[in-house]
Order: C-alpha cells, then structure tokens, then sequence
C-alpha cells in the first residue's frame, strides 16, 4: 500500500485503511473502490491523503532498513516505555538501553552499500523515533563511528522528542512557522521540557542528553532553543536525520515526497546540516522507492520494482501497453545499466 493525496485521485483507487469520521466511525470501509463523486466529501472531512492499495505489489521486491515485522514490534515498546514513563509517575525509561543495543546490532547487519526504500507517511511519534534512530546509527555506521558512540546516538534520537508529549499545539503535518507567535512559543519549548523530563534519568549519556536538547539546532545558528551550532557530531546526525524523516512523515512540518525531501536536505548541506553527514544519508535512501510510478524520458511510463546501488536508478518495470503477468519480465530495465535511460519524473 502507498500514501496518496486526495488531489490527486484520479478514481478507481481501492482503500488500503479505512476513512474514519472524528468520531473514529467508518465513513468509508478498507477495500472500497473509490470513485469521483467521493473526492469532494473526502476533502469537506479535511482529509488530505490516503492510504491506498498498490496494483503491482507482487512484482515489488523493496529493501527495508528492518524487517516490517521489527519496524512494528521496536514502535510497540518504544510506545510503551515513552507512555508509561508520562502517565504512571515518571516510571524509569532504562530500557531504552535494551532497544538501543539491538538498533546497534540491527544496523551492522545492514551492507554498506544498501539503498532502502522510505516513503512518505502519516505522522505518528513513535514510529518516527524508531526511524530517525535507524537511520542515525546507519549513518553513524557509514561514517566508521565505533559502536559506542553508535549506541550513545541510538539512546539519543530514541528520547529525542520525548518532549512533544508534553505540549498541547497540534504538530503533525503543520507548517509551524505559520502558527501565531503563542504557539510557536509552546512548541519550541519541546526540546528543553523533553530534556528536563529525563532529570532522574542517571544512565543516559551526556551527550545523548545534549543531543535531545539540540535536535532542532543546526551548523549555521539559527535553530532553537539556543541558537547554537554544535560540533558534536552525535548532535549533528541527529539534526539531519530528523529533518529529513520529519519531512517524509509530516512530524513538525507539512509532508512533502521523498524526493522533495532529498532534494531540500542536500540543498541545506554545508547550510543547515553537516555536508558529509547529509551524503553519507541520501546515499543509503532510494530517490524512487519500490512502488513509484515513473515516466522516463523515452516517454515511456513504468513502476520502481526494486533498488541498485545506486539510489537515483531503481530497476523499472515498463507499463507500456503490451503489459501482461505473462510477459512482465521482459519489461524490466535496469537504469543503472541503461546509459540512455533516466527518469523525467514521478507520475
């Protein structure tokens, strides 16, 4: 299944989740077929992107950063921990050393070279946590950190934003910046409360403590709360792959695709973010993921299948008009190998 948003339905989607009223009723069951006339109601909801089902996810081999079956179990107990630390008096957060270790563990089976296929989502805390620290240790990984320094930046990103749970201003898929003066002043305050909140926290690293602190600083000074420009380089992973999820989730900030968020981190590298840093993170991340519907300058429109090494040429496979399950296999291209082919856009 894949995000899309309701502008650009074109009808004949089928629904992958179902569209719930406030109230959390079905309005609209999983596995409907929509058709036009439902566009309009769908936006009078304030829904602007749905989950939908992928027509060719038998042909899609995507290459995940962990197995989804891990993805969901570490989102599960990170939820856990975060809620009964917040709501059954301050319970003790320690084993987030667990969770940090296996990240550790997790990502050295990854190769160097991998390119993983992310790609945009519904905002939700947890799940983002998990994913800035996945791709933090990665890049920490890439950059030949030793593994205690990986660990002391898994314990970091994991309790990076433990301090949104303790503000009330709305954050997910808003430009915070157009907010009024009063709430930018409450969400801001994210990263100090998160910082404060872990006090009694005796095992957590220095550093890891400076780095939920400054997740929202950056290399030029212009980040909050203080402006600083930290040379840590635990800090400044944490900048970047914050950014960049941020971006892709729509946590802190309005949604955009994957490659709109490529583009804009490597656009802010030496700027915002440490350049090094943000190559060591572009390179392991599909500019096309699995499932993108593509048109390549031969006019020709085609679905990535799989990745390459390379993350801006995905292997396609062709949608022209002779397609069928029985010759599917003779449309394949390899744009790492075809030299005359590219990419003009996504569908």
């Amino acid at each position: 299944m894949k995000i899309k948003a309701v502008s650009v339905l074109n009808g004949g989607e089928i629904l992958a989740e179902p569209i719930l009223t406030e109230e959390k009723e079905i309005l609209i069951p999983k596995g409907t077929k929509l058709k036009e006339d439902y566009v309009p109601l769908i936006q009078s909801l304030g829904i602007d992107s749905l989950m939908v089902e992928d027509p060719y996810e038998n042909y899609e081999i995507p290459q995940f950063i962990i197995s989804p079956g891990e993805l969901e179990k570490m989102v599960s107990c990170v939820r856990k921990l975060m809620e009964g630390h917040i709501y059954h008096s301050q319970k003790s957060l320690r084993e987030f050393e667990i969770i940090a270790n296996d990240v550790v563990k997790q990502m050295e089976k990854v190769p160097e070279n991998v390119v993983i296929d992310l790609k945009e989502r519904n905002a939700d805390l947890y799940e983002h946590t998990v994913m800035v620290t996945l791709l933090s240790v990665l890049v920490a990984k890439k950059l030949k950190l030793d593994s205690k320094i990986q660990y002391n930046v898994a314990v970091g990103c994991l309790l990076h934003d433990i301090g949104l749970r303790y503000i009330t201003v709305p954050y997910k898929n808003r430009d915070i910046s157009e907010a009024d003066a009063a709430e930018n002043f409450e969400y801001k305050k994210h990263t100090i409360l998160g910082y404060s909140a872990l006090d009694n926290e005796n095992w957590i690293p220095e550093i890891s403590r400076k780095m939920i602190l400054s997740h929202h600083e950056n290399i030029k000074g212009t980040g909050f709360p203080m402006k600083q420009k930290n040379k840590e380089v635990e800090c400044r992973i944490l900048q970047a792959c914050d950014a960049f999820d941020c971006a892709i989730s729509g946590m802190e900030c309005r949604r955009v695709s994957v490659q709109q968020a490529l583009q804009d981190i490597t656009d802010e590298a030496d700027i915002l973010y440490e350049k090094k840093i943000v190559e060591n993170l572009v390179s392991g991340v599909a500019r096309y993921p699995v499932g993108t519907t593509v048109k390549t300058n031969g006019e020709t429109k085609g679905v990535v299948i799989s990745q390459t090494v390379d993350p801006d040429n995905p292997i396609i496979m062709l949608l022209d008009k002779d397609f069928s399950e029985e010759n599917e296999k003779f449309n394949k291209l390899n744009l790492m190998l075809e030299k005359n082919i590219s990419i003009l856009h996504v569908v």
